[in-house]
């Protein structure tokens, strides 16, 4: 039916599989969801103050009195955030930041866990 030369069969079956190949990655683009993003202008810059507001609580100083502070450190709840005020009342400021492994509830572990995130002032 069809009297094609070898080079012919092969230029048609390449541009078949190159079809075939298409239809397939076209289908796959539809199946798959996109995550697309409409960021106002007046959104970007609530991202943008929030970023600073982050970058701002970022580290918590150990000195302060705020129960509220301290237990924004991983693994410090309230009572042992009480237990860091009242060693801070009866020891004065903390020198260090070992010092906080004498307050009792914070080993090695948890002073791991929270010794990049405080600083002393």
């Amino acid at each position: 039916m069809f009297d094609l030369t070898r080079q012919e069969k092969i230029i048609l079956i390449f541009l078949s599989l190159t079809f075939v190949s298409g239809l397939g990655i076209s289908a796959y683009k539809k199946t798959q969801k996109r995550l697309e993003l409409d960021v106002r202008p007046y959104e970007m810059a609530a991202l943008q103050d929030a970023d600073k507001f982050i970058a701002q609580q970022r580290f918590i100083n150990i000195n302060s009195f705020e129960i509220d502070e301290l237990t924004r450190l991983a693994g410090v709840g309230e009572k042992l955030a009480e237990r860091i005020v009242e060693y801070h009342k009866l020891h004065g400021p903390f020198k260090s930041k070992e010092d906080l492994m004498q307050v009792e509830g914070i080993g090695g572990k948890k002073f791991e866990k929270i010794k990049d995130l405080i600083i002393l002032e």
